[in-house]
């Protein structure tokens, strides 16, 4: 956990969005939460992202992702990570939702290029309606990197 990258997300607070001004500090280790100083309020460490009060550690959302970018299926994803398919699809409308932040990560911290990136969009744009297709993207190999819970 490191406190100096975390800035308070509390809009009201003199400190909102200041990286690196002494006001965040750890308030639990074991939940992965910081505390601002100047306002009180607490928050954690995956806030504002997909991976929000998610129950599952990081690294098999990102090899859920990892196997529909190699041409897997939804149904066979799921199968190798076993969870259910209705999971897979709801990890990726938070990632829609946080679609900014996530091309952010896919380019900088996984290294995929914009192309990658558009055409995995696109595939999260036609399952939109429901149910992701049968018919899945293919692209390059991506190396993902590690990452916890």
């Amino acid at each position: 956990m490191n406190v100096k990258k975390q800035f308070c997300p509390n809009r009201e607070c003199a400190y909102h969005g200041k990286v690196g001004k002494g006001n965040i500090v750890i308030f639990s280790r074991k939940q992965k939460r910081y505390q601002c100083n100047q306002c009180g309020k607490t928050f954690t460490v995956s806030r504002n992202t997909i991976f929000y009060r998610l129950r599952t550690k990081r690294q098999k959302v990102l090899q859920a992702i990892h196997l529909l970018l190699e041409g897997n299926g939804v149904r066979a994803a799921a199968r190798v990570l076993g969870i259910k398919p209705n999971t897979l699809q709801n990890w990726f409308r938070r990632a829609y939702k946080h679609a900014e932040v996530v091309n952010h990560y896919l380019m900088k911290e996984i290294g995929l290029t914009q192309a990658q990136v558009d055409e995995l969009w696109t595939f999260v744009k036609k399952s939109r309606s429901g149910s992701i297709p049968r018919r899945t993207i293919r692209t390059r190999s991506v190396t993902l990197g590690s990452g916890n819970a």
